[in-house]
C-alpha cells in the first residue's frame, strides 16, 4: 500500500537565482569580464542579505534530502505548470535526465551569448546540480514526476491579486510603525528585507529577519489598543486597515481557489499512480503557503483509502524552524489580518474559518 507525504519546501534555485540576478545587474562591463576569467565563488561578491539568505536556503534544503532519504519516494508531485506536461512526459519516459529535465524548465540555455548569461549559467548549473535529488533516489534511480501546478493563464490572473497584497501589507506596516512610534519610540528596526516579484514561472521570494521588530511592534500596539489611545490609532490607521482588509481578502478568495485547483490535480495524478505499479511511498512538494489547506484535504478525501493509498505524518518542525525567515511575511500578513479586523470592529467571515486561510503551517 503506497505512502503519501506532504513536505513544504522553499526552492532553492528561485533563491539562488534571484541572487544571481541582483548581483548581475550592479556589475559593470570591466567587472563582468574580470568575473569571466575567475568564475569560481561568485557568491562572496553578493551583498551581506543575499549569502544570509543563500546560506538558509540552502539548510532548508539539505533538510529536505534528508527527510527525503527517510521516505526514498518512488514518486513526486511537484507544484509546476500542468501546461509542461510534454517536459512531464519525456522525464517519466527516460528521454530526459535529471539535468536535461531541469534545465529544460528553468530555461537554461547551454549558448552563454553575452558575459551576463554565461556567468549566470556558470553558477546556475551548480544550483541545478542540487535539484536533481528532488527527482531521483539516493542509488541515482530516476523517480517519477507529476506536474500538478495551475495552467499558465490561471496563474497570470494570480499574480497581481498577490502581489498587491504584499504591497499593501507593506504599507499597512508601515503605518502601524510610523503611529506607534509616535507615542513610544521603537527599539527594534526591520533586518534583512529581501523579496522580489513574481516571475514567470517561479514564485516570488521573499526573506525576513524581521521577527523582533515586528514582535516589539505588535506587543506596544496591542497594548495600546486597549487604552485610551485607541480611538487615535484607529481613526490614524481606519484608512489603511479598509485597504488592506480588502485587498487581503481578495487575496484568500484567489488563495482558496488555488489550493482547490492544485489539490484537484493531485487527486488526478494519484489516479494516474494507482493504475501502475511500484510505488511504495509518494511525496508531494508544496508551498509553505499551501500546506495547511493541502494536508487538510488529504487527511478528508476518502479516495485515497479507495485507491489504497496512506496518507502519512512526520515531523517537519526542524524544516519550518529553519524556513522562518521565508515565511515570516506571510506570517505577518495573517498577523495584520487580526489587526485590521480588531480596528474595524469586524469578524473573520465563515468562509475564512479553515486551513486555506492559514499562510504558515503550524
Amino acid at each position: 500500500m503506497p505512502k503519501l507525504f506532504l513536505i513544504p519546501t522553499i526552492s532553492i534555485f528561485d533563491v539562488h537565482d534571484v541572487a544571481v540576478r541582483d548581483w548581475l545587474n550592479k556589475l559593470d562591463a570591466t567587472a563582468m569580464q574580470t568575473h569571466l576569467e575567475y568564475p569560481f565563488g561568485l557568491d562572496r561578491f553578493f551583498s551581506e542579505s543575499s549569502r544570509r539568505a543563500l546560506a538558509n536556503v540552502d539548510e532548508i534544503h539539505n533538510e529536505i534530502l534528508r527527510l527525503l532519504d527517510i521516505i526514498n519516494p518512488h514518486a513526486v508531485f511537484l507544484d509546476i505548470s500542468i501546461d509542461f506536461v510534454e517536459l512531464e512526459n519525456k522525464y517519466n519516459k527516460r528521454e530526459l535526465s535529471p539535468l536535461e529535465f531541469w534545465s529544460g524548465y528553468y530555461q537554461i540555455s547551454a549558448n552563454m551569448n553575452g558575459a551576463s548569461q554565461a556567468l549566470y549559467c556558470i553558477y546556475i548549473k551548480g544550483i541545478i546540480d542540487k535539484e536533481m535529488r528532488l527527482i531521483e533516489s539516493k542509488e541515482h534511480l530516476p523517480l517519477s514526476v507529476v506536474f500538478y501546478g495551475l495552467d499558465v493563464k490561471t496563474r497570470e490572473e494570480l499574480i497581481p491579486v498577490y502581489e498587491n497584497i504584499l504591497d499593501k501589507d507593506s504599507e499597512f506596516v508601515l503605518e502601524l510603525a510610523r503611529v506607534v512610534n509616535e507615542i513610544t519610540n521603537l527599539r527594534e528596526k526591520p533586518k534583512h528585507l529581501w523579496y522580489t516579484p513574481m516571475q514567470v514561472r517561479q514564485m516570488a521570494v521573499s526573506y525576513e529577519e524581521t521577527e523582533k521588530f515586528y514582535t516589539e511592534l505588535l506587543f506596544r500596539l496591542e497594548r495600546m489598543l486597549k487604552h485610551k489611545v485607541r480611538d487615535y490609532i484607529v481613526k490614524s490607521l481606519r484608512k489603511n486597515a479598509l485597504g488592506f482588509l480588502s485587498s487581503y481578502e481578495k487575496f484568500l478568495d484567489y488563495k482558496i481557489r488555488e489550493d482547490e485547483i492544485k489539490f484537484s490535480n493531485i487527486i488526478e495524478g494519484l489516479n494516474v499512480l494507482s493504475n501502475q505499479s511500484g510505488y511504495s511511498s509518494i511525496v508531494i512538494f508544496c508551498g509553505p503557503m499551501h500546506y495547511s489547506a493541502l494536508e487538510n484535504a488529504l487527511k478528508k478525501e476518502k479516495m485515497l483509502s479507495e485507491l489504497g493509498i496512506t496518507f502519512e505524518s512526520m515531523d517537519i518542525a526542524r524544516l519550518l524552524d529553519k524556513m522562518k525567515p521565508f515565511t515570516q511575511k506571510n506570517r505577518i500578513m495573517q498577523r495584520d489580518y487580526e489587526i485590521a479586523l480588531d480596528m474595524l470592529g469586524r469578524r473573520k467571515p465563515e468562509r475564512f474559518q479553515n486551513p486555506g486561510s492559514i499562510l504558515v503551517p503550524a
